[in-house]
């Protein structure tokens, strides 16, 4: 069980449960964390926002594009996140191969990121992750956008290999594929331009690109 007096932290995430109340998420939002909220497939099928126990302490709602519509009873996943941004403070909405869409309701700015195209091995994790990255690029500040394309760019980055955390890409894995675009001919140089906030974090000199990860063997077969 979750402790009932949880330590202090800059930010947790939560997974809400209709009809089920953590009491921790509310203390932590009352000591000062940012919550950031996913969700999953509601089993009831109502779909009801106000059964969200928790949702009032959240910084952030970060549902896909079928549960934020279905949630909103809205058909566009970018009116869903407008109408849960009148919910809470900013609304990010996974679009999946589209990339991902958000609303901030205090400036009332949007910002809209696509996907980057791999050749995903393993989904598993791949959300957990694209929290992961955000809630990393919310701590440090930084614009919306660029909160979006870190996010997708960890998922994409995760889906290429196998496992959940496993999968998680580090900083090491993050530079090695931005020298490796970077000196690959045929980039679009828009893209290019979405990624350029990536040249005051990364160290200027990186591995090779791909790097040899650790891989799980449970049920892997000779």
């Amino acid at each position: 069980a979750f402790p009932r007096c949880p330590p202090r932290a800059r930010a947790a995430v939560t997974s809400l449960v209709p009809g089920r109340t953590e009491p921790w998420v509310a203390e932590a939002a009352r000591r000062g964390a940012l919550i950031f909220g996913d969700v999953g497939w509601d089993e009831t099928g109502r779909w009801d926002l106000d059964a969200l126990s928790g949702l009032e302490h959240c910084h952030a709602f970060l549902p896909n594009a079928e549960e934020a519509m279905r949630y909103t009873r809205t058909d566009c996943p970018r009116s869903a996140a407008h109408a849960l941004a009148e919910r809470v403070p900013l609304a990010v909405v996974t679009l999946g191969s589209e990339g991902a869409y958000a609303v901030d309701a205090a400036t009332g700015t949007a910002a809209e990121v696509p996907a980057i195209e791999v050749e995903a091995l393993d989904p598993t994790g791949a959300g957990d992750v694209f929290v992961a990255g955000f809630v990393t690029g919310t701590l440090a500040g930084w614009p919306l956008a660029d909160r979006l394309a870190f996010a997708g760019l960890t998922a994409a980055l995760s889906v290429q290999e196998f496992g959940g955390s496993l999968s998680a890409p580090g900083w090491a894995e993050i530079a090695a594929w931005w020298q490796q675009v970077r000196t690959c001919a045929g980039q679009d140089p828009a893209a290019l331009r979405r990624y350029a906030f990536l040249d005051d974090l990364l160290p200027a000199a990186a591995r090779p690109w791909p790097l040899r990860r650790a891989v799980p063997t449970i049920g892997f077969r000779a």
